[in-house]
């Protein structure tokens, strides 16, 4: 069996922008931080907890106490609700992921899905039911499970192999947007599948992504480049900075 793991954040749904400034403000309002820089991938870790980790280990030169690391959560939750109260567009799913999430996962023997997000567990949860994606009985792993996006996709992996009864999968390929995740994929040895368009696309392909989608409303084509897909062999550090986006 085969592993499609998918990034959440401008892969399964559209909020990389929304995201980004909801988490900006609520570092603001919970721990007045108002100078974050957002260029994402400067972070050792492109994750919700491992850029929390290192702006208080910036800021007080320590780690979150657990109550400060709850009020940010709250806040910035808190946000992302209101947003979306007066904006339900900025939550839409990327074309065709809802139902190619499905089909992989009901209809597709060969495929099982997982999800691997460097969002917070209760803010992934959010985006998904706001761009009409079900998670339900999908293995999944947030910010919550590590620092790094390697240990994320790890432990979806593994949630995976557990409730599937299997020892291993015989591919596992990484879906994602970011050149982060190009990175993760190859650091892991699995494949990835990159979703981008235009400027965006090419620069996946400059880091190493050797397939790019625009997004997921061809599933005939999805299926052929998730299996064409290979694991991304050039330096991620070589590639050209990328523009701000979200870190989930």
């Amino acid at each position: 069996m085969k592993l499609a793991i998918f990034d959440i954040d401008g892969t399964l749904t559209n909020t990389n922008n929304v995201d980004e400034g909801c988490f900006v403000k609520a570092f603001a309002e919970a721990h007045s931080i108002n100078d974050l820089v957002t260029d994402w991938a400067a972070y050792p870790h492109t994750t919700d907890s491992g850029i929390t980790q290192h702006i208080f280990q910036d800021k007080f030169g320590r780690s979150p106490e657990e109550t400060e690391l709850r009020k940010l959560k709250n806040c910035f939750v808190g946000m992302l609700s209101e947003h979306y109260e007066t904006d339900s567009l900025s939550f839409a799913e990327i074309p065709g992921a809802s139902a190619a999430l499905k089909m992989l996962k009901e209809k597709d023997s060969d495929w099982a899905v997982a999800i691997a997000t460097g969002c917070w567990r209760e803010s992934a949860l959010l985006k998904l039911k706001a761009a009409n994606i079900d998670p339900e009985g999908i293995p999944a792993a947030y910010a919550e499970d590590g620092l790094s996006r390697e240990d994320i996709l790890k432990a979806a992996v593994s949630r995976s192999l557990e409730q599937l009864g299997v020892s291993c999968f015989e591919r596992i390929v990484s879906i994602g947007d970011g050149l982060w995740d190009v990175r993760t994929a190859g650091r892991l040895n699995f494949a990835f599948l990159g979703i981008g368009c235009g400027e965006s696309a090419t620069r996946l392909e400059q880091a190493g992504a050797t397939h790019v989608i625009e997004d997921f409303s061809n599933y005939g084509q999805v299926l052929k480049f998730l299996l064409e897909a290979e694991v991304p062999t050039l330096d991620y550090f070589n590639v050209s900075a990328e523009p701000a986006s979200a870190p989930g």
